[in-house]
């Protein structure tokens, strides 16, 4: 056990995730276990580099697994080289994800925490990762593989509590003393942080933010479940030192400010080794008033797939895109899906008969957003409950009864 182990515990921060979020914080083995993961060499001419190891070995390469990444050299001694990229095969990242965690439970909802001495003074780090950035708000720009981001603490001089907490956001972060960072109410020793939609930044405050060239909303209507905390320290976790890419994705375009690499780990980061590089370049976010929720009724339409029907004719700027999120809690371990609906852009007002299949025994909580305007900016989310097709005669008394507490002690803990 570490020295400062206790403190990480008592002070580990509690998620608040968008209504429309589909990418959890979650143990960083899903990129080295999970089949199709793979990490070669860096692309040369457009192709894919040298295979060095896959998660499913299908010739005589290694195994990869966490253990198997380090600063300077791999497990089976081959050199590590910075441009090396762990890759996922294709593109269907959301189902990639549902495999993922509904085989493999034991990596859900993970949360990495550290402390670190520098300039004397101590503080608490704590990194998630996200298996994708779904950064939809501009409509497809910012997107890209692997996710890692950073909330940290500065203890006070007396050691007893933090006195300046950091949020991590795209390229800077947020400063703010602790006794104006939100705590629980149940328990004051817990910061809680705002996680935006897709691009993961972390918010002291939930809201519609812009920062930087980006336009993050963050509206804390998904609570997560506490996260497991793993203790990491350098020497016992030397894979968080690896310096190539968690993801193979490359800017579209180089000159676009969404468009960004998949990120190397937290060890290259520049506040892994001194947590005051963050701190001197926090800025405040600047919080607006988001655009109305969009007016939209969604429905269980014809064949048990969903309905929309929208009417966008009385705003001054039609939207270029419709969100929708839909989750069912009847469904354990299975994370939201985000759907885009461009045709909105085309007809400001009708119905749009979707391919989104809803099982007739399940129950589903719909979200539904906007993104309009150039740059492309979200608006607040709507939420639609659908209910389940009940037929009584084959549902006893009891069997409802319990059914319907089910949903509201689920619904009191947040769970996905």
């Amino acid at each position: 056990m570490g020295e400062h182990d206790d403190l990480l515990r008592r002070f580990q921060p509690a998620l608040r995730y968008d209504a429309n979020e589909q990418f959890f914080a979650d143990n960083a083995a899903q990129y080295t276990d999970a089949p199709g993961l793979a990490l070669r060499r860096g692309p040369a001419a457009g192709k894919p580099g040298a295979l060095i190891a896959s998660a499913v070995p299908a010739g005589d390469e290694p195994k990869l697994s966490l253990a198997f990444l380090g600063p300077k050299t791999y497990g089976n001694g081959d050199k590590v080289e910075k441009t090396d990229v762990i890759g996922v095969r294709g593109k269907d990242y959301r189902a990639q994800y549902v495999r993922l965690r509904t085989s493999r439970p034991d990596l859900n909802n993970r949360m990495y925490g550290r402390a670190v001495e520098a300039n004397g003074r101590l503080w608490l780090q704590y990194w998630l990762w996200y298996f994708y950035n779904d950064y939809q708000l501009a409509l497809g720009f910012g997107t890209h593989e692997g996710d890692w981001e950073c909330i940290q603490l500065r203890m006070g001089i007396d050691g007893d509590v933090p006195d300046i907490a950091v949020y991590a956001q795209h390229r800077h972060g947020e400063k703010r003393n602790w006794e104006n960072v939100e705590r629980l109410p149940d328990s004051p020793d817990v910061p809680v942080a705002y996680i935006a939609r897709g691009s993961h930044a972390a918010y002291f405050e939930k809201g519609y933010h812009q920062t930087e060239a980006w336009y993050d909303i963050a509206d804390g209507k998904r609570p997560a479940p506490k996260l497991v905390l793993e203790i990491v320290e350098d020497a016992t976790h030397p894979w968080l030192r690896w310096p190539g890419r968690w993801g193979d994705t490359a800017p579209r375009d180089s000159g676009a400010a969404l468009d960004q690499s998949a990120p190397t780990g937290p060890g290259t980061k520049k506040q892994w080794r001194d947590p005051d590089k963050l701190l001197a370049s926090a800025k405040p976010s600047v919080l607006r008033t988001a655009p109305r929720a969009p007016d939209v009724t969604l429905t269980r339409g014809t064949g048990d797939r969903l309905q929309i029907a929208y009417d966008f004719s009385a705003r001054e700027i039609t939207p270029r895109a419709l969100v929708v999120t839909v989750n069912s809690r009847n469904e354990k371990g299975v994370p939201p899906i985000t759907h885009t609906f461009e045709e909105v852009a085309a007809e400001p007002q009708g119905t749009i008969h979707t391919d989104v299949p809803l099982h007739p025994q399940r129950r589903y909580d719909v979200y539904a957003s906007t993104v309009a305007g150039d740059p492309p900016q979200p608006s607040a989310s709507q939420f639609t409950e659908i209910d389940a097709v009940h037929e009584e005669k084959d549902e006893p008394f009891g069997q409802a009864v319990a059914q319907r507490v089910g949903r509201l002690f689920a619904k009191i803990r947040g769970d996905r």
